[in-house]
């Protein structure tokens, strides 16, 4: 009976990782190889040859003592849908990829216990310039079709010289190789070794959902690492299943299998986690938790000192000019892998735009619709305008399908001559159902949006200025709001970027007009001024205090933030007096950076606060 049921577990594992062999290919890198050999047959000399020459430079002086920093340039090519991954995406992408890459504490990357885990000592950054000096957030946005069953071909929409920028192509989903048995492919690369000869697809690309762990990565279990694997490949390493059991002994380990000797050599791929496999070798375990297997990508967790030795061979032989002293800095990056400050930007505040027929395109601004073309994204329209010619238009109440992304995002702009820098602007928008949930946020950043803070959440009880309809909003010049958002902490920033998303959840049209980068001070009898909002200490410990004058309102509401704009706390206040302190014991708030925002029906003001 015993022997029956060993059997019967022995059979379900087998069919488990049938299943997974049909379902998913989680690599296509050696089908490309084997298809592109098979095309041109000179690329299996090279190849050889290759490996001879890494066989001998890998047991030399020629191994990283020191950390290369690596640029990355991110191809998004998409028809509107969900493959048209955000930002934040990306950058949690890199910070997965750097975790596993560097060994960092506290991270999967140091997860590992295994003496042979080694820090790979490669670090890579987004870049901040373009092939031709231009500022970048390092990723580039192409609409086509051929982000459907994506091959090598889908590359020329978008590339940038392999010699200089890693590239990575983000799609909608990937074709079958000749030699694949079928199923979902997740990604695949190029080795080293074929960038002289095929250099417009160097990179690697890979499945939307393969990349980072957040929005859409969230939806996978290989928790980032098909990227981390594939970049395993494109610096010189073969899968640690390669070839099955040859290289089985010290005088064949570096000429067969994955011509690394310290990873034993294994039958085929490992699916899951079978922390209990043993490798070709009888008594010796299976390193299923190397990222150059096909486990989960929670069991995933080390590269070994063989495999850094075969890396550091392969890249100084063949990719060496990516990480010069030259290429880093023409990329935006110092030496010691922070980015270059950026030159202040030629437009200066005050900055002023109504958003009047012309004036979008004048300045620079520009339009970031990730999932809506056309009317239903962001435009400008002259349907309405709280003054002048025109306003920033979203048609909402065009959506049907939920949690459309759309944003605009304004030219860089210097600050540094303002003294209290401000933000304000004017919002018209309705409900379309009860149920709607319209979200607007409001980001800055100082670096061509490659990395940007959350500086509000608007909802619909902040926005709504029309009552709820079915049928297309346009304002009157009554039905708008206006919004005001402290940018004190931000007054050294001299290319400030403000970007709009919205996300539709079933509400109607949303406009903006009269954006405002400018000075609170000495600007009159504003209804910021009349509220005279202080907020102290700042930083803060455990009580914060908020102090204001009342102006003619009957009704406020209070909220608290986190940076990335989960709403913490809210209360409703209706005041007597004419002025008023409120203060609130924060002591439960973990250290870091928050919100603080008075709402009302005449306007929103917003201060950042510090918590030690």
């Amino acid at each position: 009976m015993k022997m029956i049921k060993n059997i019967g577990l022995l059979l379900m594992l087998g069919s488990i990782q049938l299943l997974h062999a049909q379902n998913r290919v989680p690599c296509q890198t050696d089908e490309m190889l084997k298809e592109m050999q098979a095309l041109d047959p000179s690329l299996k000399q090279f190849q050889i040859d290759a490996d001879n020459k890494l066989r001998t430079l890998q047991y030399s002086a020629e191994k990283a003592t020191s950390v290369k920093y690596i640029p990355v340039v991110f191809h998004v090519l998409h028809k509107w849908g969900a493959e048209n991954i955000s930002q934040a995406q990306v950058l949690d992408a890199v910070r997965a990829l750097n975790e596993d890459f560097r060994k960092l504490a506290g991270t999967n990357g140091a997860k590992s216990t295994d003496p042979l885990a080694v820090d790979m000592q490669y670090e890579f950054r987004l870049a901040q310039f373009d092939p031709s000096g231009k500022p970048t957030n390092g990723v580039n946005r192409v609409y086509s079709t051929l982000t459907d069953n994506a091959r090598d071909n889908a590359k020329s929409l978008s590339y940038w010289d392999a010699k200089k920028y890693y590239n990575v192509w983000v799609v909608n989903s990937i074709q079958n190789s000749m030699g694949s048995t079928g199923g979902i492919v997740l990604g695949y690369a190029q080795f080293p070794f074929m960038l002289s000869s095929r250099p417009k697809t160097d990179g690697v690309m890979l499945l939307a959902n393969q990349v980072g762990t957040i929005e859409v990565g969230a939806t996978d279990n290989q928790m980032g690492r098909t990227f981390t694997h594939e970049t395993g490949h494109w610096i010189g390493l073969y899968h640690t299943f390669q070839d099955g059991c040859a290289g089985l002994t010290p005088n064949t380990c570096d000429i067969e299998g994955d011509r690394v000797c310290d990873t034993p050599p294994t039958s085929d791929a490992s699916y899951g986690c079978q922390t209990n496999r043993e490798s070709c070798n009888t008594g010796t375990l299976a390193m299923i938790k190397n990222y150059m297997d096909y486990s989960d990508g929670n069991c995933m967790d080390m590269f070994t000192v063989g495999q850094k030795s075969r890396s550091d061979a392969s890249m100084n032989s063949f990719r060496s000019l990516i990480y010069s002293t030259a290429n880093i800095k023409a990329s935006g990056l110092n030496a010691d892998g922070t980015y270059v400050p950026l030159s202040s930007s030629s437009l200066k505040a005050p900055y002023k735009c109504g958003f009047n027929m012309g004036d979008f395109s004048r300045d620079g601004w520009r339009f970031e619709n990730y999932t809506s073309p056309g009317d239903s994204g962001w435009k400008e329209s002259t349907k309405a305008a709280y003054e002048g010619s025109g306003a920033m238009c979203a048609r909402n109440v065009l959506h049907v399908r939920l949690n459309n992304r759309n944003a605009f995002v304004s030219p860089s702009i210097d600050l540094t001559n303002l003294s209290n820098p401000r933000l304000s602007f004017l919002l018209a928008y309705a409900k379309r159902i009860g149920a709607s949930n319209d979200r607007i946020k409001v980001f800055i950043s100082n670096n061509f949006g490659r990395t940007e803070e959350l500086l509000t959440t608007l909802t619909p009880a902040d926005m709504a200025t029309g009552l709820t309809s079915s049928t297309e909003f346009v304002p009157s010049v009554d039905e708008w709001k206006s919004f005001k958002i402290d940018l004190s902490a931000y007054k050294e920033y001299n290319n400030c970027q403000i970007r709009f998303e919205l996300t539709s959840l079933r509400g109607n049209n949303i406009y903006i007009d009269n954006f405002d980068l400018g000075d609170a001070t000495g600007v009159g009898k504003s209804f910021e001024n009349q509220f005279d909002f202080n907020l102290f200490p700042n930083p803060v410990n455990d009580n914060l205090s908020i102090s204001f004058k009342q102006p003619v309102i009957a009704h406020f509401e209070l909220s608290i933030y986190s940076i990335d704009g989960a709403l913490i706390l809210t209360k409703a206040y209706p005041f007597a007096s004419e002025s008023e302190q409120i203060d609130f014991n924060i002591e439960a708030l973990h250290s870091g950076v928050y919100l603080f925002e008075i709402k009302s029906d005449k306007g929103n003001l917003i201060k950042r606060f510090i918590k030690n």
